[in-house]
């Protein structure tokens, strides 16, 4: 496929879908002024403005870091692929649309004009378009520092847009390195190398919620273990490594942190565990585990606990345990108990609470 022009879009503040969201949306993509012949690229995380893109009558292949996404765009009949590198997919861009979602990192949003500015074919143009106090001018400045020139091209309520245009084959800085190393000495099966990059949560070392969920596990040698939203990997490597005759899977529906995680496990020589990507909000019905634990993420609420919960207690074993570390506690363990019949605090510290749900022999 041959795409020339990029258009991105950054609405960093948005959690609602509304009337008047839908009018910049429009906008922005009338801005690119789509034919009905075009081939159009939709870099965009949570596909909103697919629905408006398929109104142009153009060609839209999604490509998206999270399964969700794509599933989302493969349901409105659009081609969907999944990847967190989408110039590896995609070469000479014609026309690309890109919204971010609203918790992006900023070194991941860098990233992402890095990788556009590769898949853009020479003269192509990439709009890039945000709200003032969500951070547009610190990402157009980093546009303007990739592409060598960058001008406002308009406004739409609060949100500003800038433009560039690709004149060089190569950028005029180099693409950032958004990749991060440490290690951790102070774990069981100690110790552990890990690289992680931005987007992926607490991606500058262990967080204080997984750590206490760290210290309350017990983890039986022959245990099956899922660790469900894996992240970089750090709750699925230290179970792997206390179930020696057992194994642990690691699911995340995100693509980049699942890269992570696969990559940490090699590099900590770690044979019995896997990770893949996957609806973290879908179990799959024969796979069966002895312990479920989860960092869940605390902005999805109810959407996130509830098919966690209700997964977990159809996925576990007789004997089976679900340990999961909340900040607040109060849905989660009513939700437990009223699932699993039974549920308790283990412990708490720093706000955080580790509880946990079992089924009995």
């Amino acid at each position: 496929m041959e795409y020339n022009s990029l258009f991105i879009l950054w609405q960093s503040g948005l959690q609602v879908i509304k009337a008047k969201d839908t009018q910049a949306r429009e906008a922005f993509v009338a801005a690119a002024d789509l034919q009905a012949s075009t081939q159009v690229l939709d870099l965009g995380w949570e596909g909103d403005c697919l629905e408006c893109l398929q109104k142009t009558g153009a060609r839209v292949t999604f490509v998206g870091e999270d399964i969700r996404a794509v599933q989302k765009a493969e349901a409105l009949r659009v081609e969907g692929v999944l990847s967190a590198m989408p110039a590896q997919v995609i070469s000479d861009a014609h026309v690309v649309f890109y919204k971010p979602a609203q918790r992006s990192a900023k070194g991941q949003v860098f990233e992402w004009i890095d990788q556009s500015f590769q898949t853009l074919e020479m003269g192509g143009a990439l709009y890039l378009a945000g709200q003032r106090n969500r951070g547009i001018r610190s990402y157009a400045a980093y546009l303007h520092a990739v592409f060598g020139n960058s001008r406002r091209a308009g406004r739409v309520g609060r949100v500003e847009v800038y433009s560039a245009k690709k004149e060089h084959g190569n950028p005029c800085q180099a693409p950032i390195d958004n990749r991060m190393t440490f290690e951790l000495r102070d774990l069981p099966g100690s110790p552990y190398r890990v690289e992680t990059r931005a987007g992926v949560f607490s991606r500058d070392g262990l967080d204080d919620g997984t750590r206490l969920l760290i210290d309350c596990l017990k983890v039986r040698p022959a245990d099956h273990v899922l660790d469900w939203g894996c992240g970089w990997g750090a709750l699925g490597m230290v179970a792997a490594r206390l179930s020696v005759k057992g194994n642990a899977t690691l699911i995340d529906s995100n693509i980049r942190a699942v890269s992570c995680a696969e990559e940490n496990l090699k590099r900590n020589q770690i044979c019995n565990a896997v990770a893949r990507v996957g609806d973290a909000r879908v179990f799959d019905r024969r796979e069966k585990f002895d312990l479920i634990i989860s960092n869940p993420p605390f902005h999805d609420g109810n959407t996130a606990a509830h098919p966690l919960i209700e997964g977990a207690f159809r996925a576990l074993r007789p004997g089976g345990r679900l340990m999961l570390v909340v900040m607040r506690p109060g849905a989660y363990l009513k939700h437990i108990r009223r699932v699993f019949g039974q549920g308790e605090v283990v412990a708490q510290k720093d706000g955080y609470v580790v509880l946990k749900g079992y089924i009995g022999n």
